[in-house]
């Protein structure tokens, strides 16, 4: 149900296309796409924002500006393997934030690298870009003493900030959530940041994928070995989505979250964890607004379903506006949100 919830969209407008044909001929088939259109209709409403958003404004004054982005351990979009002084990858990320200032980031797949000194992407960003509190969860994922893991940091001073483990072992493909409470105006807050355990899918899977593409080439069991990782993916998806709507639902603060999800709007973890909070691309984004083109699969690049990085917020935020960007930097795009204020 997981894979079938990508092509949603397309399966929505197959029956309308089907309703149309049915109903042009006088067929008394068309009831049941009919049916299936009405139950649809809501699900659609989570994958496409029917709002017209205005011009985005750069500017933030007066609003508490927040930003998202899995930045792939600061391996270019076009390669595979990190290289740990690829400068113009790092400045390429840190300028998209110098552009845009927000007040809080939260970076999933961050690397730190203390051997770099100064020029460490950790200290760059507490030195030169004045994000001075900072919490950051990692696990040295490369053997090389370069901890990678959930981060966020701040502009804005903590009133406390801490990490919160999920109680599964995943293998490592999965990120502790961090969070953070800190006083935006008058009002004390919790942010969070998210990761979901990621597919774990490497040169053989995207192989695969590619080729089911040319009837040819096609391997049944590499494509059972795909689906088996989405199976097994989906199932932790739903245990630890379980896990952090308890913990989410107990904070003592109106909070925002944010992060990388690995999973589509129509899914079980994107339900559990939004629940009644705002979805904040519904809110103010326009269309699809995929977030996620892949490196190395040329089918999934252009999938305009891949919607899996998400900023919700408590409805008692006052939303203002939404953008995303920084395309073919990262293979995720980065999400931006201000808020101004409690309503």
């Amino acid at each position: 149900m997981g894979f079938l919830s990508l092509f949603l969209p397309y399966l929505f407008f197959l029956m309308l296309f089907f309703l149309l044909l049915w109903i042009f001929i006088k067929s008394k088939w068309f009831f049941f796409p009919l049916v299936v259109l009405l139950i649809g209709v809501f699900k659609l409403s989570s994958h496409y924002s029917f709002t017209f958003s205005t011009k985005f404004n750069p500017s933030n004054q007066g609003t508490l500006r927040v930003m998202s982005w899995n930045i792939r351990h600061f391996i270019p979009f076009y390669e595979t393997k990190f290289k740990p002084n690829k400068e113009e990858q790092t400045q390429k990320i840190f300028d998209e934030i110098k552009q845009y200032s927000p007040d809080i980031i939260f970076l999933q797949e961050f690397i730190s690298i203390p051997s770099l000194g100064s020029t460490d992407p950790m200290n760059y960003l507490k030195e030169r870009l004045g994000y001075k509190y900072v919490q950051f969860e990692g696990e040295d994922v490369f053997g090389i003493k370069h901890r990678s893991g959930n981060a966020i940091f701040s502009k804005i001073p903590f009133i406390k900030s801490g990490v919160i483990k999920f109680p599964y072992d995943v293998k490592g493909q999965t990120e502790n959530m961090v969070y953070a409470d800190l006083l935006s105006g008058k009002d004390t807050i919790r942010v969070y940041s998210l990761h979901l355990k990621s597919f774990g899918f490497g040169d053989r899977e995207y192989r695969a994928i590619e080729e089911a593409k040319n009837e040819s080439d096609y391997n049944i069991g590499e494509s059972k070995n795909v689906l088996r990782k989405m199976r097994n993916t989906f199932r932790w998806h739903g245990l630890q989505s379980d896990f952090v709507k308890s913990n989410i639902s107990s904070s003592p603060y109106p909070f925002i979250l944010t992060g990388d999800f690995n999973d589509v709007p129509t899914s079980y973890a994107y339900k559990t964890i939004k629940g009644s909070l705002q979805d904040v691309f519904i809110e103010r984004g326009s269309g699809l607004g995929n977030t996620f083109i892949s490196a190395t699969s040329s089918f999934l690049r252009v999938l305009p379903t891949l919607r899996i990085d998400y900023i919700f917020a408590d409805q008692s935020f006052n939303t203002v506006q939404f953008f995303k960007g920084g395309e073919r930097i990262s293979d995720h795009l980065f999400l931006l949100a201000d808020f101004n204020g409690l309503q």
